[in-house]
């Protein structure tokens, strides 16, 4: 009868367990370092949150942070939005890759455009890949260059991400745990 007890109390911690994990399970944004080199030389630098996808290369961008150009800290850039869906497009997610071939991202000081700089990787706005700024990022339109473009962890920056596999087996080894010391003190309260 006591391990009947220990193991109902058992699933139940593991029921408990599991929509732990499901609640925690999700990915949060991790930080990424940016640089762009355009034609002329110069750098544009920054960070960025978002999330990697499952592929592997591209990140769903949340934020942008610290940026600086030629080693002036820029305008803080509170908007950042897809540029195809900021001029009309389809519905598209703020991305940037590793590779540098995904990129459709615009950051600015206004929600209409303001200060700021653009990527879009495959010619959907210009016709061809570009890059587009604002004054303080170069005033600048000329032709994007993925092999340009550096995106790096951060890991100094990440936030932690919860590994659901990981968080189940520790909160399983707990629940067994748990049951046993129940129910070696129900033995000892018989013996």
């Amino acid at each position: 009868m006591a391990i009947l007890t220990v193991m109902k109390k058992l699933s139940a911690t593991a029921g408990a367990a599991l929509i732990a994990v499901g609640m925690a399970g999700a990915a949060r944004a991790a930080s990424f370092n940016f640089s762009y080199t355009l034609d002329n030389g110069s750098i544009l630098k920054g960070i960025l949150e978002g999330d990697v996808q499952a592929d592997g290369d591209r990140v769903f961008v949340s934020s942008v942070t610290n940026t600086s150009f030629k080693g002036i800290v820029s305008p803080d850039l509170p908007f950042v939005q897809s540029i195809v869906r900021f001029l009309g497009g389809s519905s598209e997610t703020i991305t940037v890759s590793f590779s540098g071939q995904h990129m459709d991202i615009m950051a600015s000081t206004q929600l209409d455009g303001g200060d700021g700089f653009l990527f879009e990787s495959v010619g959907k706005v210009y016709g061809i890949p570009v890059y587009v700024s604002g004054n303080s990022f170069g005033g600048k339109i000329e032709a994007y260059k993925p092999d340009r473009w550096q995106l790096t962890s951060s890991a100094s920056n990440s936030a932690s991400v919860n590994e659901p596999g990981s968080t189940l087996g520790l909160l399983v080894f707990g629940a067994i745990g748990t049951g046993l010391m129940l129910q070696r003190k129900q033995q000892k309260k018989r013996g």
